[in-house]
């Protein structure tokens, strides 16, 4: 049975490997997906879930389980974390009998579970009941616990390279100058150019993005610390979720610097340097420090 991975943009390696443990029947009973972001990972895990539960999508199937962070009703945003309750309901699912002898959960951003909720996927995670499989998404396999990862098989996913992203570009119908253009703006990470190729409001903000970064990069540091604490909403709850994606946005804005500063050494390492530092920060947030410290130490020692 052949598994759909041509609409995959790179990540050959990866797919062939999974490709050739579906066909053996000798697939591990757990995955973790691990890389940066919109690099591919929720694309692959998806098409394997759908090859492995049969005909119809997988995001429907009634032995599937989602687990994905909820929505806050009163700001209508997403929460910041993954709670027990979330995990436990997910699990008590998944325990019952399936009605087609195969059931699937993929938790994305498992480092968003906090300690209770990943305690409380422990036991289903090590001794699955049927014909299970159980798949996970995170940056790293650093951003969840040790006791997670050990029982699952790593499946790690790397930046794409720019004419791979370029070529699926073109064959979506973009010229080739500028699939070229928005491959080198993706990073590496195709769900970026895809998005910036069909999503100008998006294309807007990360212009936006970089424009902001640039700024703060030349402002005092009391104009940076005060830019820190604009960006911080009022709500406690959404004070991780917003730096987070601010530094996801800042990541962007600042590896398309270094596309311009290949020749400018010194102006290479100081970006070098910022990007060492967003990733602590953005350790730090996931590992509960204070959004807003973050960002100000983030900014003060861009």
């Amino acid at each position: 049975m052949a598994l759909p991975f041509s609409r995959i943009i790179g990540h050959t390696l990866v797919c062939e490997a999974l490709f050739r443990m579906h066909g053996s029947g000798r697939m591990a009973h757990a995955f973790l997906f691990v890389g940066p972001a919109r690099v591919g990972k929720t694309t692959v895990a998806l098409t394997l879930l759908n090859a492995v539960m049969g005909e119809g999508s997988v995001e429907t199937h009634p032995d599937a389980v989602f687990v994905r962070r909820e929505t806050d009703e009163k700001t209508g945003k997403e929460k910041s974390a993954i709670s027990v309750e979330q995990v436990r309901e997910a699990c008590e699912r998944f325990s019952l009998t399936s009605l087609s002898g195969r059931k699937a959960m993929f938790i994305e951003e498992a480092d968003r579970m906090n300690a209770a909720a990943a305690n409380a996927l422990l036991k289903t995670l090590e001794e699955p009941k049927g014909n299970a499989l159980i798949m996970l998404r995170a940056p790293s396999a650093d951003d969840v616990p040790a006791t997670i990862a050990s029982r699952c098989q790593v499946v790690r996913f790397h930046a794409v390279p720019e004419p791979a992203i370029a070529e699926a570009l073109v064959r979506r119908g973009l010229d080739h100058e500028e699939a070229a253009h928005l491959a080198a703006r993706s990073h590496g990470a195709p769900g970026v150019a895809i998005r910036l190729l069909t999503d100008g409001e998006y294309r807007a903000q990360e212009d936006v993005a970089s424009a902001a970064v640039r700024d703060l990069m030349a402002a005092p540091i009391a104009r940076r610390l005060r830019a820190a604490a604009e960006l911080m909403p009022k709500d406690e709850a959404n004070k991780a979720l917003v730096a987070l994606c601010t530094l996801d946005a800042w990541e962007r804005a600042l590896r398309e610097r270094m596309l311009g500063s290949v020749r400018d050494a010194p102006a290479a390492l100081r970006l070098t340097r910022s990007l060492r530092r967003l990733a602590e920060a953005r350790s730090g947030i996931l590992h509960n420090a204070s959004p807003q410290l973050a960002l100000e130490h983030l900014l003060i020692s861009l």
